[in-house]
């Protein structure tokens, strides 16, 4: 019996060190960045007056943690952030503010797997700057999701296809070298297919049954539309911006 107790307090004692082991590993940096970005996401003020609550934090963040990767991702958020200087129609504020943010970070965090976030935040560039940094991108970048996210916001830039009907450069790399590329819950070459090939107005026309539509339903579970016919279907189109 005795042995028995030794033997259970010996295993318990050796989990909790192992659970301290695993605490230790945890990067206290990211876990202060985890908390800053929940805390503005969390905040209840106005979208620009959050920006204007929240920009000295993440610039002590940054300045505190240069050159580590949360650092990146803060800088990042700076970048996303700038949005909030545009005047009314104008966005000489945010272009002038977020392009050096973006060169800053491509020459100190070249190798970030981060990086494609840029493409993301691609509303807060010129039509110029977009074409610089995503091709700066395809040359300093070692990940083939940051290319990928670079080719993609490139081939947004000009018609999907030639003039001899073939995909334009880079949709072309999109659906070859990097068509399995995950990007969120698809992959590269899925969103470049849907580029290239459109459904026609016929097919969308009134009293045509809906065009197929597959994904991932709130619990992570894959989906289709069919898998409701009969019923009736709300779809919610929205974006972010």
């Amino acid at each position: 019996m005795r042995a028995t107790v030794l033997f259970g307090v010996l295993l318990l004692l050796l989990y909790c060190a192992a659970a301290r082991g695993q605490d230790t590993k945890a990067d206290p940096v990211q876990q202060q960045l985890d908390a800053l970005l929940a805390a503005h996401e969390a905040s209840e003020l106005a979208y620009a007056d959050a920006y204007r609550a929240f920009l000295p934090r993440f610039e002590k963040f940054i300045e505190e943690h240069r050159g580590s990767e949360p650092e990146a991702r803060a800088t990042l958020w700076l970048i996303q952030q700038t949005w909030w200087l545009r005047e009314g129609n104008s966005m000489e504020k945010v272009n002038g503010a977020a392009m050096p943010l973006a060169e800053d970070l491509l020459k100190r965090h070249a190798d970030s797997p981060q990086l494609d976030l840029l493409v993301e935040y691609k509303y807060n560039f010129s039509r110029e700057q977009r074409e610089t940094l995503f091709n700066r991108l395809l040359e300093i970048s070692p990940h083939a999701s940051v290319k990928a996210a670079a080719h993609f916001g490139l081939a947004q830039g000009s018609p999907a296809r030639d003039e001899d009907g073939s995909p334009n450069e880079h949709f072309a790399l999109l659906t070859t070298e990097f068509a399995k590329v995950k990007w969120r819950e698809t992959t590269y070459g899925a969103i470049a297919d849907a580029y290239l090939n459109p459904l026609s107005p016929a097919d969308l026309a009134p009293g045509k049954p809906a065009p197929e539509i597959e994904g991932i339903d709130h619990n992570g579970n894959p989906m289709k539309l069919s898998d409701y016919r009969g019923k009736v279907v709300l779809l919610d189109f929205w974006g972010d911006w």
